[in-house]
């Protein structure tokens, strides 16, 4: 099984909490999926706060797409552009 970003901090936390509890704790019971929201919402609201403040880190949020098949189309139903008969680099999002 593979596991994403998300998995692997929640697991990483769970282990820290884990860790620092060891001996303090019988029957301790942490979700992962608890985790993984409060991760999630914990994220959201910092990039939240960044934006409020103008201050919002750009290159940190983007994400490259490097597999991306992409062709070329004519983009005759695209009215963002006057050149409706022109090919132009096209790819769908599934």
């Amino acid at each position: 099984m593979e596991f994403n970003h998300l998995d692997k901090l929640a697991s990483a936390i769970r282990n820290d909490i884990y860790s620092g509890l060891q001996g303090y704790h019988t029957n301790l019971s942490l979700n992962v999926e608890q985790l993984k929201d409060d991760i999630v919402d914990e994220r959201l609201q910092i990039i939240k706060e960044f934006a409020l403040k103008g201050t919002l880190p750009y290159k940190d949020l983007l994400v490259a797409l490097n597999c991306v098949p992409v062709d070329c189309k004519n983009i005759e139903k695209c009215r963002c552009t006057s050149d409706y008969g022109t090919p132009t680099a096209h790819f769908e999002i599934p």
